[in-house]
């Protein structure tokens, strides 16, 4: 048996598809973090265990088995998020290898089909959050589980020997019961079991009538715990607490007319992004611009796995008939439609689309993934004329899914990347804070974040293992409308979200600004009231700055593992440690940090971030030096000359009087004055 024969079509093809995932993720894996309800799970578990977990199960109307579940990948992959990357992408390899053992189960002469589907599923492109590999690992652990639980059935069908296939069915049983308990994404994908029993009894050669009656005998133990299933999570779960899953399409519609087409309507746009949007998507021209080394990089590795495919496909055709249309490869083409149908229902039954109008609605196509990637490799042997033309199509479509999942990756490599800024910025300044302290800032952290995000990965930051309830860290977004009446009236920082329950004093609160691409993280005091970079709204927030809640000696440490070790040092360091310095009256240290961002080529992202280092000089006496960085750093004077005066008024107000404070004064009169 030739190479491309034994990677193809033979038992090494778990090997082939491991390298495809390695190409596809492994370069930026290490570059990405955790995003939006990570957060709400990591920090739940790193400072509340278990507990946490089951609160927040029960908050999001999940069987309390998910927080069980959650809590074992937790002593699995503990709190490394390069080890949650490679688990989360662990359960979508094992899920391929499973749907490539049960196809070729299921039709022997079929291997192709079983390969290159298996492929497709395995990288598959539209779901933009692989990223958020603990928010969505339960998903994709299910799908191993299903699918292992149909290759079970499959066996234990096939197989003579009674006393393997008692054990088989039983061992199927409990993953179906298992997997419908975690989350119901796969609920009507367990009723395609039908026809993989179906397709399994074919080699049996049975009578229609009798094959239908064994069908129903083989399904029955199923429909038992589907059914018992169903009932309590949507008969008996709601009147225990509050369903966030509620199935509208019974509440939408008037009468059964009205119900069937609300069905068609979502039905049909189901199909045409499973059809249409999942390709277009993954090649959209609004972001494919070669000039950025990600989206070459994304090309020439699509285009190598493309090579790939199509070369070993290509040497095959002559010694073996692909993707011959037959009965078998027809019938795949069946079941696979039928599982993409079946998997779309449990999105449609919430009422929910599958598309860019909504972040994070894709999710709702994961379970038709499977479905979709059979349908397409057996479409190209039942519709399509010429083994060249079903090899390139399927070739490229592997290569467009490379593509996606490498473009995909770099916006949360920039993500990660936003985050790690904040983290290490605050960090660098705000080395420790009281518990109870709340942090109010201006915005939203980075993207795929959010409320519950940015307080989850603060409390993180700052968190001892004390417990999350009340929540003694917590990030405040003071953009909106929320919180300001509290500030005001000086009443308690109440917010209860998820498993998390905050009540902090609103004067025990840090007031900063997030880092921009142009701009360090700024903890804000009273020169700060004339800042002209800042929006009015944070302005009104400085009087409720209260450094005494910083712990500047503390030696507490982030943990390593979800923040690293240390960031690089660019000048949001020598900028953020130099204020640090100026808190604690260290001044000597303030002159050798700007010595050393200078000798790094480092420099003022903005003007009033030459502030600590012009305090630092004239709180040791060395006006001169200050009055010479205050003119350095009045670059746009037309809009900081009033920041500047008043930076330099809160100076004398703090110092006493000098003849070098006099004449650094007078020094500076062109640049605080209009």
């Amino acid at each position: 048996m030739k190479l491309s024969e034994k990677i193809l079509l033979g038992r090494w093809f778990p090997f082939l598809l491991l390298l495809i995932m390695i190409c596809t993720w492994a370069i930026q894996l290490p570059q990405v973090g955790f995003y939006l309800d990570d957060w709400v799970s990591l920090s739940g578990y790193d400072q509340g265990g278990y507990q946490a977990l089951l609160d927040y199960s029960i908050n999001d109307s999940r069987p309390v088995i998910m927080a069980w579940v959650l809590s074992m990948d937790f002593k699995i992959a503990g709190t490394s998020k390069i080890a949650w990357q490679i688990y989360s992408l662990f359960w979508r390899f094992l899920a391929g290898v499973i749907s490539w053992a049960l196809i070729r189960r299921l039709w022997l002469e079929c291997k192709e089909i079983a390969a290159i589907s298996a492929i497709l599923f395995s990288i598959f492109p539209f779901f933009k959050h692989q990223a958020l590999s603990i928010t969505y690992n339960q998903i994709w652990m299910q799908y191993p589980v299903i699918l292992g639980s149909f290759l079970l059935t499959a066996a234990a069908i096939q197989t003579q020997n009674m006393r393997k296939r008692i054990p088989l069915f039983l061992i199927s049983a409990v993953l179906s019961a298992f997997q419908l308990l975690v989350t119901e994404y796969y609920l009507t994908l367990e009723l395609l079991r039908i026809g993989i029993i179906w397709f399994a009894l074919r080699p049996q050669k049975l009578a229609i009538k009798k094959r239908i009656q064994k069908t129903i005998l083989y399904e029955l133990p199923f429909l038992f715990i589907f059914f018992a299933y169903f009932f309590y999570r949507f008969f008996i779960m709601p009147k225990l607490i509050h369903d966030r899953n509620e199935l509208e399409i019974l509440q939408q519609t008037d009468g059964v007319l009205s119900m069937v087409v609300f069905v068609i309507q979502r039905m049909i746009q189901y199909i045409t992004e499973s059809v249409w949007g999942i390709w277009y998507r993954s090649i959209n021209p609004a972001n494919f611009d070669l000039t950025k080394k990600n989206t070459q990089a994304a090309c020439a590795v699509g285009f190598l796995i493309a090579v790939l495919i199509f070369l070993i496909l290509f040497r095959l055709r002559k010694k073996k008939q692909l993707f011959s249309d037959t009965i078998d490869s027809r019938e795949i083409f069946l079941l696979g439609m039928a599982a993409a149908v079946i998997g779309f229902l449990p999105g449609i039954a919430i009422d929910k689309t599958p598309s860019s109008t909504f972040l994070y609605h894709d999710r709702f196509l994961i379970p038709s993934f499977w479905g979709i990637s059979l349908s397409i490799a057996a479409a190209a042997a039942t519709c399509l004329n010429g083994n060249v033309k079903k090899i390139l199509i399927l070739a490229a479509l592997c290569g467009i899914s490379t593509f996606f999942q490498i473009q995909n990756s770099a916006t949360y490599r920039y993500a990660w990347e936003s985050q790690q800024k904040f983290q290490w910025q605050m960090k660098w300044r705000v080395p420790d804070l009281q518990e109870n302290t709340a942090i109010l800032g201006d915005a939203i952290i980075a993207s795929y974040m959010g409320g519950w995000a940015d307080g989850g990965m603060v409390f993180e930051m700052y968190g001892k293992n004390t417990g999350h309830k009340p929540t003694p860290y917590w990030y405040f977004n003071m953009s909106g409308k929320d919180f300001w009446q509290e500030i005001r009236e000086g009443l308690p920082l109440g917010y209860t979200t998820k498993m998390f329950e905050t009540n902090m004093d609103s004067k025990n609160s840090v007031v900063i600004t997030k880092p921009e691409w142009d701009r360090c993280l700024w903890l804000l005091d009273e020169a700060d009231l004339k800042n002209p970079y800042i929006d009015p709204k944070m302005k009104e927030l400085i009087p409720y700055q209260n450094k005494s809640r910083i712990l500047y000696n503390s030696d507490y440490q982030m943990p390593t593992e979800i923040f690293g070790s240390d960031f690089r040092h660019d000048w949001c360091y020598y900028y953020e440690k130099a204020a640090l310095a100026v808190d604690l009256g260290d001044y000597e240290t303030v002159f050798r940090l700007h010595d050393e961002a200078i000798a790094n080529g480092y420099n003022m992202l903005k003007p009033v971030e030459m502030t600590p280092f012009i305090r630092g000089a004239a709180m040791s006496g060395n006006w001169e030096q200050a009055a010479q960085w205050t003119i350095d750093a009045s670059i746009e004077p037309h809009i900081t000359w009033e920041y500047f005066k008043n930076l330099w008024e809160l100076l004398f107000r703090d110092t006493v009087d000098s003849p070098a404070r006099s004449a650094a004064l007078e020094k500076i009169t062109s640049v605080i004055q209009p």
